[in-house]
């Protein structure tokens, strides 16, 4: 699958007349838990050249592909990865962590994580991850739910944890945030996710009192904590030297 994700790639440089710099798994796969039938959420940055930046009428900044099989491919231009560092939107900071990384142009992946330290804040990222808990706790209150949105809620659970708790952006996969568990959901959450690598993504599953006492008491006390934070004035300067930069 590489190597098809790979060609897949070549092909829309030559066809859109971009240079990839970056490309990564982004989905349950990069985040440690997929299902048997789970997705390759591939996501890529590239980079116009540099006159096309000029134009009268801007080219699109974002490219997105039909589904095929199970390969779900979208980009976006190193512009609008920028612009959205600016407000520190989370996702660049997932991607460039992905442990599952497809191509990088150039030794990409050091000089952007050197990069994107100056625009880490604590409050966006929290509310951020806190939304998707938000926006599906109430398929833990129901007697069954999906296992795979179990896994979401955990995890963007965690990720909140993270970066209130170490003033740090989150790491992305969930072995790496799961040491934020208490010991008894952690064994619990372990074994949960050794069941998803073998059910497909429909599988349905019954909450367990512990996991669902853990994430609710926890969701509140997050929720409580981050209005106490303040938010950054970041260095949009920074930004602008470093997409001259990349363009040279």
């Amino acid at each position: 699958m590489k190597a098809h994700i790979i060609k897949e790639l070549r092909e829309i440089e030559a066809s859109e007349g971009v240079r990839i710099l970056f490309a990564c798994e982004s989905g349950s796969r990069g985040w440690g838990f997929p299902s048997v039938d789970s997705d390759y959420d591939v996501r890529f940055i590239y980079v116009r050249k540099a006159e096309d930046y000029s134009r009268l009428f801007p080219l699109p900044t974002e490219m997105r592909f039909p589904i095929i099989d199970d390969l779900d491919i979208a980009g976006w231009d190193l512009f609008k990865v920028l612009t959205l560092l600016s407000k520190s939107n989370v996702s660049p900071f997932e991607w460039i962590q992905s442990p599952v990384v497809y191509y990088e142009f150039d030794g990409f992946k050091t000089s952007f994580r050197a990069m994107i330290e100056d625009y880490f804040d604590t409050r966006r990222h929290a509310h951020h991850y806190l939304g998707i808990v938000r926006s599906k706790i109430e398929d833990l209150r129901r007697e069954t739910m999906k296992l795979k949105s179990l896994f979401y809620i955990l995890r963007s659970l965690l990720a909140a944890d993270w970066s209130m708790t170490c003033r740090s952006y989150a790491p992305m996969t969930l072995a790496e945030l799961s040491v934020l568990l208490p010991d008894v959901v952690k064994v619990e959450v372990m074994e949960l996710r050794q069941l998803k690598s073998q059910v497909d993504e429909g599988f349905i599953y019954s909450c367990s009192a512990t996991i669902r006492l853990y994430i609710e008491t926890r969701l509140t006390h997050l929720e409580h904590q981050v209005k106490q934070v303040p938010g950054s004035v970041l260095d949009k300067e920074g930004l602008e030297k470093y997409f001259k930069t990349i363009l040279r």
